[in-house]
């Protein structure tokens, strides 16, 4: 299951101390739109890993604390910390090894 998260949740999600893989989009969005099945079905793939999703037209404040300036845009923690971010549209198997690795 992919949860949406906001300003207010994410600080609580990342710091649960596994891997979180966070989907930065909008509605606007055609490649996020495109994406998102993408992220469902690794959502359903990996159940150790928390897959969320971050408005970021509602949520501005995280969009600017991360510097996102394109979308979709992942940004995946791990303990916590960012450990990679990924920006644009990427194949499920592309996907697959960087959030893996």
């Amino acid at each position: 299951m992919v949860e949406e998260i906001t300003d207010q949740t994410i600080a609580e999600k990342i710091e649960k101390g596994q891997k979180v893989v966070v989907d930065c989009y909008a509605d606007w969005c055609g490649p996020c739109r495109m994406l998102s099945p993408v992220i469902e079905a690794l959502a359903k793939q990996y159940s150790d890993i928390s897959f969320c999703k971050l408005n970021i037209d509602d949520n501005e404040e995280t969009a600017m604390k991360y510097s996102i300036m394109s979308i979709p845009t992942l940004l995946i923690f791990e303990s916590g910390e960012l450990k990679n971010t990924v920006v644009g549209l990427r194949s499920k198997s592309e996907l697959e090894e960087i959030i893996k690795g």
